[in-house]
């Protein structure tokens, strides 16, 4: 019998024990998160070989060149209709950032290098959570009063995250990594994973993704979607996106000054894989 790892309250904790610290959410999205002690496997996350810094820079040029190959890949068809392979291309464009991105963090040894990370790497619910939380942190602004609205929202959370981002780090850690690592618990009240995030975890966004490529069909045999649907608009948010998510990773991987929020995430990262 073990005690499963402790959550780090990124969703937040009501009625934590005093000792507990936690990162958590605005006041109408706190739940509680205590964890019951359950049965495990003796486990212990199997640590890889870590790869030299010089390997793991090359493998993220590689994935930011894939990544940009895809979206290059986008424009070949702007023309085409429907927009959907436009949109497909894009989507998998930011998979492949945000693998870069994971790699960076094991590079710069914010997480380890283990065999359940490396799957998560593999992973498509996995490197989509990981690009809501790089959506996040690279603040996106169309207007001047969307920017003064981000710092003000950063000014009154302190060191709290938006409920969507806050599910997405727990859900990766937790209940895909975590899983992964035979750590097989229970929690003494369910979470209240925010529905964008958990969402990700359960497949719809990979669900969208591959919609833009196949028909699909239902238990009556009836069409349910196909990948006419998407339009010109779709594509180009999704490429827009995928342009940001390499515009952030290239930047970080040359050490480049960046937001508090990419501070911010880092700390959040470390914490969550420490020890």
């Amino acid at each position: 019998m073990r005690v499963p790892p402790m959550s780090h309250g990124f969703l937040a904790n009501v009625g934590a024990a005093p000792e507990r610290q936690v990162f958590d959410v605005p006041q109408q999205q706190r739940n509680t998160l205590s964890l019951a002690q359950a049965t495990c496997s003796n486990s212990v996350m199997p640590i890889l070989r870590r790869p030299t810094k010089k390997v793991l820079s090359a493998s993220i040029s590689s994935c930011l060149g894939n990544g940009n190959r895809l979206i290059e890949e986008t424009y070949d068809l702007e023309f085409r209709e429907p927009s959907a392979t436009r949109l497909y291309l894009a989507m998998i464009a930011q998979e492949e950032f945000a693998k870069a991105f994971m790699l960076l963090l094991v590079r710069d040894e914010v997480i380890p290098f283990s065999a359940p990370i490396l799957r998560a790497m593999n992973d498509h619910a996995c490197k989509q959570l990981v690009g809501l939380i790089m959506d996040y942190v690279i603040m996106h602004w169309d207007a001047i009063d969307d920017l003064k609205a981000m710092f003000a929202e950063d000014s009154e959370m302190g060191e709290k995250f938006p409920a969507d981002v806050g599910s997405a780090l727990e859900l990766l850690r937790y209940e895909k990594i975590g899983r992964w690592e035979g750590k097989n618990w229970c929690w003494d009240v369910d979470p209240n994973y925010e529905r964008t995030a958990l969402g990700i975890a359960e497949g719809k966004q990979d669900r969208r993704k591959q919609d833009a490529l196949y028909v699909r069909i239902v238990k009556d045999g009836r069409v349910a979607s196909l990948p006419d649907q998407f339009t010109e608009q779709h594509a180009k948010v999704e490429i827009e996106k995928a342009n940001r998510y390499g515009q952030l990773v290239a930047a970080a991987t040359e050490g480049e000054s960046l937001t508090y929020r990419y501070e911010k995430a880092i700390s959040a990262f470390k914490m969550l894989f420490a020890g």
